[in-house]
């Protein structure tokens, strides 16, 4: 019997201990929310000779309501860029960049941009050439069902070559034959690039 009573009263406890941390954790989750009061802070200055980062609207503070004019619903432009929904990587609007700077130069300055770009996979470089292959690594959308029927796959492989031109040099993505690549995946390597490059 006492051993009965003693776990009557172990279970009363346990549950009014239940009952207790459940209305304690209502009010834990029930917090203001904070970045109402968040204020925005200028831009950083350049230094001269630098070139500004373009701003992301992705990163601006929301208004609040009743203080904001008309929000801006443009999709957010990173220079020559616009984003798209590629896993939130720019996509280049012009499927060559010019560059103002050597080709072996700028070159260099495209790997180091692949590289880091998380987009693609650099398979092969050919400075002899000044180009590279790259295979596309960012998440691609799933084909229709016609098109996995019939063997419409994307082709994620592709070669971005530099070259030089009068002043400068360009950028372009190209196929096996040399032509240059207008599709999705080709303008959003470039736009990684030329994001990376700004």
């Amino acid at each position: 019997m006492a051993k009965n009573r003693v776990l009557k009263q172990i279970r009363r406890l346990c549950g009014v201990g239940l009952v207790l941390a459940s209305a304690c954790a209502c009010t834990i989750f029930n917090r203001p929310i904070v970045y109402e009061e968040a204020k925005e802070t200028q831009p950083l200055q350049m230094p001269d000779g630098l070139r500004a980062p373009a701003p992301n609207p992705a990163l601006s503070i929301p208004s609040v309501e009743g203080l904001a004019a008309a929000p801006d619903t443009s999709p957010p432009s990173l220079g020559n860029t616009v984003a798209v929904a590629r896993g939130g990587l720019p996509r280049s609007v012009n499927a060559v960049l010019q560059m103002q700077d050597e080709a072996a130069n700028t070159w260099r300055r495209v790997g180091i941009a692949l590289d880091r770009s998380g987009c693609c996979r650099v398979v092969s470089k050919d400075e002899a050439e000044l180009k590279y292959e790259v295979e596309l690594s960012a998440e691609t959308e799933k084909p229709g069902f016609f098109k996995r029927m019939f063997g419409g796959t994307a082709d994620t492989s592709m070669v971005v070559r530099v070259e030089s031109r009068d002043a400068g040099s360009q950028v372009s993505v190209v196929d096996a034959e040399g032509a240059t690549r207008r599709d999705d995946a080709a303008m959003t390597v470039l736009g990684v690039v030329e994001s990376r490059l700004q």
